[in-house]
């Protein structure tokens, strides 16, 4: 497809005043709760007279779990359920669906009691949280499909090698017989039969086999049978041989330098291995700032973390690289150290200082140094909601502030979380839940406001030296999917962090033994030892973050007059969330969650670069808005072919900007914040000029956006005027990126001679007038449709050029 640049987005209004800073489910459904409840009950009755073994008291029985299916956009709380006998095992929200395991059949009758009750009352009815409950029914063939498997299904008389999950009944002999009877029942089907159990663990909680099967047996036993909890497909290898993972020095191949004017990235870690052969063409300098008194002694890194951030992020992708047998460095590398051998801070110096004059050093000397990549954390300081700033992160953030006219892109990792249950088996089984844990909140510096939090994703590669090992597993699996020592937000305020997420690996679990850092599941990257080995594999959020590092600096490449705000933008504009993401987070009851982990999602650098025919950016830079004050965009009429193309249709905006910040504020650790609405089928756009300069002249100035919007609806009745981007705007305000977006399904809503207004508020919080009065911002706003045949830009450009800019004054 062709590249075109970006366009210019229209300012229909400009310096509108707004109001100075002032005073101040579950859902359901109806029911006939007799009928229900007596349909319910004949269902729990069914379950209870299907025929089962004798088996320990305080054992799960296979049997007794069962699917609770509940209404459309419903909810069942998982607190409720213990109160009816029930226990939680595992729930999927994108179909609406509960599975459930009771502890007893007598329990099981106990619930039918319960049911009775529910049935028989009217008002004042007790346990009504069951209308949410549409039926209870027994597991399915399809809920024991592991996710691999049903993105590649089975081929018929397929031999092949899967993973075999079984529910523990909590009685490890009787979980080896089941095995044990399964392999023989295998070995015995015909003469030679090559099906059989090749590897099995059983664990205090887990029970896992590795099975050769053909399609027939799985789809004719396994997945009807009740012990069976998940089949599915194995993990792959990231590497095909070893000799790929490290070529030989004489088959490098020769690196170019990158040319002059492209931007540098500068690294504040453990130092770097200046000699490497990778390194060596783009390390423009390499200086330590672990001393009190700022002496230049040694650069190089002794841990080889430093080395392993810095490859990635003058690379990005050294898999890929390795691949193509191409390194051309798309930045040049800076290098501050700032830790000793042991990997800790100078004793003697305060880590802020150290900072500032690394920071200081490398801009005042190098113009073109202006991405800043920390990939370090303090894990004994985890944000929990209510905290105020951090020190350091705050630190970042008055930097950032500071050196506004150096336009610094910060990028830092979100940090390791290392889950410990009282047995590591559980890392399997409570993923990835546990990631949502308080204790998983990200961590110091990854807090900073104006800086890009970066989160880590599995590149859902299992384990290569011993593929056909049913005890070694790697936790997340999938392609996309959290990696197993991510950390989650929100940050301070309940700002959306982080804000991105990008490859950092994943976890390998040997019986009960993890191991970190294992080159089947972990990110490739440049070792330290180049004599030896020139390239390592590291697992974590800080060989995330140099990746999106990588992406800010090529960006200034390619827009080298940016502002930092809009280099933020491109990059949060461009991001998606992973095709695959865990059940745990999907659907509209999950959405916050899914922001935890994901924020925004993860970038492309070429969504973020370019305009094609069919995925068009329009944006605006280094505008200035007076605090207190609202500014209007026009973005053009969507042209009818975008809306009568059958496809998906998205349009994202995303406002960054970058304020001043005081952590002694427990109020608002941003002095100055701002938000963006969305509106359509306004015919006169001065009609929502009137609603917001009205809304400023009532004294509910709280409510000041929802009285401006209600005041627009009552002119248009019966007609959708807002869109309903998502995150929404109670979210998204919180931080200092903050994107949303629509999926457009409906056209008719959608008017084509009318354009879109987007209405961008300034709010002052503690800053003083006559000592902070204007905010300067970018925007981007981006219209994608996923037919490549749809000439979106072509005419979204010319109505860009000939969009009358009115200028209103009040």
């Amino acid at each position: 497809m062709s590249k075109f640049e970006h366009l210019k987005l229209p300012v229909t209004t400009i310096n509108l005043p707004k109001r100075s800073k002032g005073g101040g489910s579950s859902g359901g459904t109806n029911r006939d709760r007799s009928s229900h409840g007596q349909k319910l009950s004949d269902q729990v009755l069914g379950l209870l007279k299907r025929p089962e073994k004798e088996r320990s008291l305080f054992t799960i029985n296979p049997k007794l779990i069962f699917k609770i299916k509940l209404a459309p956009k419903s909810i069942l709380p998982e607190a409720s359920l213990p109160g009816i006998g029930l226990t939680l095992l595992a729930q999927e929200s994108s179909e609406q669906k509960a599975i459930v395991v009771f502890s007893s059949e007598q329990e099981l009758t106990n619930f039918q009691e319960k049911l009775k009750v529910y049935s028989n009352v009217g008002e004042g009815y007790d346990y009504g949280y069951l209308d949410v409950i549409e039926d209870i029914v027994p597991l399915e063939p399809q809920d024991r499909v592991g996710r691999r498997l049903e993105l590649e299904p089975l081929e018929a008389n397929e031999l092949v090698a899967l993973d075999l999950e079984l529910w523990h009944t909590g009685d490890l002999v009787e979980m080896k017989t089941y095995l044990d009877n399964l392999d023989e029942v295998l070995r015995t089907i015909t003469e030679d039969s090559p099906m059989r159990v090749s590897d099995r663990y059983i664990g205090e909680y887990i029970c896992i086999a590795r099975i050769k099967v053909t399609k027939e047996f799985v789809e004719d036993i396994l997945l009807t049978d009740e012990y069976v909890k998940e089949i599915d497909r194995r993990p792959q290898p990231a590497f095909e041989s070893s000799s790929e993972y490290n070529p030989p020095l004489s088959d490098f191949p020769e690196i170019a330098p990158p040319p002059d004017n492209i931007c540098g990235i500068l690294v504040i870690d453990s130092g770097v291995h200046g000699g490497h052969p990778a390194i060596i063409p783009a390390l423009a300098e390499a200086s330590e700032f672990s001393a009190p008194n700022f002496v230049l002694s040694s650069p190089n890194d002794e841990n080889g973390h430093g080395t392993g951030v810095s490859g990635i992020a003058i690379y990005g992708d050294i898999k890929q690289c390795i691949t193509n047998r191409l390194f051309q460095p798309t930045a040049w590398l800076f290098s501050a150290r700032v830790t000793d051998a042991n990997n800790q801070y100078d004793p003697d110096s305060l880590l802020e200082n150290q900072l500032e004059k690394a920071i200081n050093y490398f801009i005042k000397a190098y113009p073109n140094c202006k991405v800043i990549n920390i990939s370090l954390g303090d894990s004994r300081l985890v944000f929990t909601d209510g905290q105020k700033q951090f020190r350091l992160a705050a630190k970042i953030d008055e930097i950032a502030y500071s050196y506004q006219d150096k336009n610094l892109v910060f990028v830092i990792s979100a940090g390791n979380f290392q889950y410990n249950p009282d047995s590591n088996e559980l890392i399997h089984s409570d993923y990835p839940n546990y990631l949502l844990n308080e204790k998983a909140g990200i961590i110091e510096p990854a807090t900073s406001a104006i800086a890009l939090s970066v989160g880590s994703l599995s590149l859902g590669m299992g384990s290569f030296f011993y593929h056909e090992d049913a005890q070694r597993n790697v936790v997340a699996k999938i392609l996309g999917y959290p990696s197993p020592f991510t950390r989650s937000g929100f940050g301070v305020d309940g700002a959306i962090k982080p804000e991105l997420v990008d490859f950092g690996g994943d976890l390998v679990i040997d019986r009960t033994r993890v191991i970190y850092n294992d080159p089947s599941a972990a990110i490739l990257t440049l070792s330290k030892d180049s004599s030896s080995s020139l390239f390592r594999a590291y697992c974590g959020t800080s060989f995330a973050a140099p990746r999106i590092a990588n992406i800010a600096a090529q960006l200034f490449t390619e827009f080298p007059n940016a502002s930092s705000n809009l280099i933020r933008a491109l990059i949060v504009n461009s991001a998606t969330l992973p095709k695959e993401i865990p059940s745990a987070f999907q659907g509209d009851t999950h959405k916050n969650n899914r922001n935890k982990i994901y924020g925004y999602g993860r970038p492309n650098l070429a969504r973020a670069l370019y305009s094609v025919e069919n995925y068009v950016v329009l944006l605006v830079d280094n505008a200035k808005i007076p605090v207190g004050n609202f500014q209007m965009y026009e973005i053009p009429p969507l042209p009818k072919s975008f809306l009568e193309t059958k496809g998906d249709r998205t349009l994202t905006v995303t406002l960054a900007f970058d304020p001043p910040t005081r952590p002694t504020r427990g109020d608002s650790y941003l002095g100055i914040t701002m938000e963006f609405h969305l509106f359509r089928n306004i015919d006169d756009p001065q009609k929502i000029t009137n609603a917001f300069v009205n809304a400023k002249k009532t004294e509910s100035e709280n409510d000041f956006t929802e009285i401006s919007i209600e005041d627009l609806k009552k002119q248009y009745p019966g007609s959708g005027i807002t869109v309903d981007l998502s995150p929404g705007v109670n979210l998204r305000k919180k931080g200092t990126v903050q994107s949303g977006k629509v999926k457009i399904k409906d056209r008719a809503l959608y008017i084509i001679e009318n354009p879109l207004y987007l209405v961008v508020a300034c709010n002052r919080k503690w800053v003083k007038e006559g000592e902070y009065d204007s905010q300067r911002y970018a925007i981007v706003v981006s219209v994608e449709h996923s037919d490549h045949n749809v000439d979106l830009y072509n005419e979204l450009r010319l109505k860009t050029q000939v969009v009358q800019r009115v200028r209103i004054r009040s």
